[in-house]
């Protein structure tokens, strides 16, 4: 579901929180106008009765617009956070087939970004969009009824409000080519930083190092003057805003002196035009938040194009029951990322080994049905995996990838995804078998909070728990890419020993670059490039 969908099935609660805003934003004005009144009628030194209608206006005002604050905050947060529960659904539903193999090489990097991406959507709506509609229809309102006091006045405000509104449309298109700008010079850095470390070589040699100096010092440049220009507009929009208030307000002053002076307009009221202007410009000073909106933008792009890209596993319309067996691949390819290879897990450690790009990791998603393949024929138990729904692939194939995710929950919990009703020493065996024994001695053992982004894990500990996890769930068959890749030697034997140990009543594969693993093996699939497209 998009943003725009979401909205519209929250199409009541949208009209309702920016009717309530709009309350609000009048209740603001009417209170600087009516107390613009109280003040210079009181000036006057009437008769205390006399000033009962202004204080009393003074008086609604403020408690309608303590009153309608609170309820605007809660209307506008409910409906904002009822569109993005709405989107993060759709979000999850849509990213769920995706994971891993249909969203590139870094997956949980797409998963972040698209989550974030969510947050900043919600905060648009919140703080910029709500106010700056409702404030738009209040500061019209305001517009009109200066307008029946001094005609010129309501003019120049309406103006005023037309300069103010159109600054934000305008400063958005700069900050956007200020953005553009910044992103070509930073994606420049990129690249020679590339470059530089591709092949230093070159930079070491002759004129290299004064080049290369010299090319940096450019990029740098471009992007302080990116930044730079940046920084102005927001300025720029901050002030354009402000002198519109102030000179809308000394117009809108002069006006209405000479209102008073022809007749027009009485004692009392000359200020109210004024304050009214100053006021109503303030409603609608939410536009200069629209210098964000090319980030906004493509935060509602990257959301859209989730929902294009191809799902990776086709389900079968009548699924077959999955058999645990010997996994079989025949001929099994995938354009350009693997060349057709033939192989069969059964028990024991069958290793992957190939160069980089020969599609070991993309033979890995293959065999745990998270990829499709283009050609040739994988069975499990002699069933064809085509056959198979990738939920019941999985429930026999588990797959550990090169970094796996750690949640935001406890020790134990991370481990009891894999197995609910594991016991404790369980959980502690498990973890003594891939030598993550130490995690056990901080505070808390096996409720020690880890955290989402794995805090206090290393990388290495990062993947012996992912392995841990995928041991304790006990698949029938298991897919370990490159666990040993970020361990010392002694971790690393002991990683081995497990799947070892494992391999003897279960079928492993493991992919790897390192000759100990491969040596370790009791069987090596090698794997050549496939040939390169077109």
């Amino acid at each position: 579901m998009s943003v725009r969908a979401a909205m519209a099935a929250e199409r009541r609660g949208i009209v309702r929180a920016l009717a309530i805003g709009v309350v609000v934003a009048l209740s603001t004005a009417g209170l600087s106008l009516t107390s613009a009144w109280l003040i210079v009628r009181a000036w006057q030194r009437p008769a205390v009765l006399s000033l009962s209608v202004p204080m009393g206006l003074v008086q609604i005002f403020a408690l309608a617009k303590a009153a309608t604050r609170y309820a605007e905050r809660t209307a506008t947060h409910r409906v904002a956070l009822s569109v993005m529960s709405r989107v993060r659904a759709d979000l999850a539903r849509e990213i769920e087939p995706l994971v891993p193999a249909g969203l590139g090489p870094r997956p949980g990097e797409v998963v972040e970004l698209a989550l974030n991406d969510v947050d900043r959507v919600e905060s648009l709506l919140v703080a910029v969009a709500a106010p700056l509609a409702a404030g738009t229809v209040a500061a019209l309102v305001v517009a009109v009824v200066l307008g029946l006091l001094v005609p010129l006045a309501g003019l120049a405000l309406a103006v005023a409000l037309l300069v103010a509104l159109g600054a934000g449309p305008v400063s958005a298109r700069l900050a956007a080519r200020a953005e553009e700008r910044r992103d070509a010079a930073l994606a420049a850095l990129a690249a020679l930083v590339d470059d530089l470390v591709r092949d230093p070589a070159a930079v070491a040699l002759g004129e290299g190092c004064a080049s290369a100096l010299a090319r940096l010092d450019e990029h740098e440049d471009a992007l302080d003057r990116a930044r730079r220009t940046g920084a102005w507009v927001r300025a720029l929009t901050t002030a354009t805003l402000t002198a519109t208030s102030g000179l809308a307000a000394a117009a809108i002053v002069a006006l209405s002196a000479a209102a008073r002076a022809g007749g027009h307009l009485g004692a009392a009221l000359v200020a109210v035009p004024a304050l009214g202007a100053i006021a109503a410009l303030d409603l609608v000073g939410g536009a200069a938040g629209l210098t964000g909106w090319r980030a906004d933008r493509a935060s509602l792009v990257r959301l859209a194009t989730l929902r294009d890209r191809p799902v990776p596993v086709v389900e079968p319309e009548r699924p077959r029951g999955v058999v645990p067996g010997d996994l079989v691949a025949r001929a099994v390819g995938v354009t350009g990322r693997l060349a057709p290879t033939d192989l069969t897990a059964s028990t024991g450690v069958l290793a992957l080994a190939g160069p980089s790009g020969s599609g070991k990791t993309t033979l890995g998603l293959v065999l745990a049905k998270f990829l499709d393949p283009d050609a040739g024929r994988l069975t499990l138990g002699g069933v064809d995996v085509a056959d198979l729904t990738s939920t019941s692939v999985r429930e026999v194939v588990g797959s550990v990838g090169d970094q796996p995710h750690v949640f935001a929950t406890s020790l134990a919990g991370n481990l009891r995804l894999a197995r609910p009703d594991a016991r404790d020493g369980d959980l502690r065996e498990v973890l003594e078998r891939v030598g993550l024994a130490d995690l056990l001695a901080r505070p808390g053992g096996l409720d020690a909070p880890l955290g989402g982004a794995s805090v206090g894990l290393s990388g290495g500990e990062r993947a012996r728990l992912g392995l841990a996890r995928a041991l304790l769930g006990a698949r029938a068959a298991l897919v370990v890419d490159e666990p040993t890749a970020s361990l010392d030697e002694v971790s690393a034997e002991r990683v081995r020993a497990s799947l070892a140990a494992y391999g003897r009543d279960h079928a492993v594969v493991l992919i790897s670059h390192r000759p100990e693993d491969l040596a370790a093996a009791d069987r090596v699939v090698r794997l050549t490039p496939p040939p390169p497209l077109g």
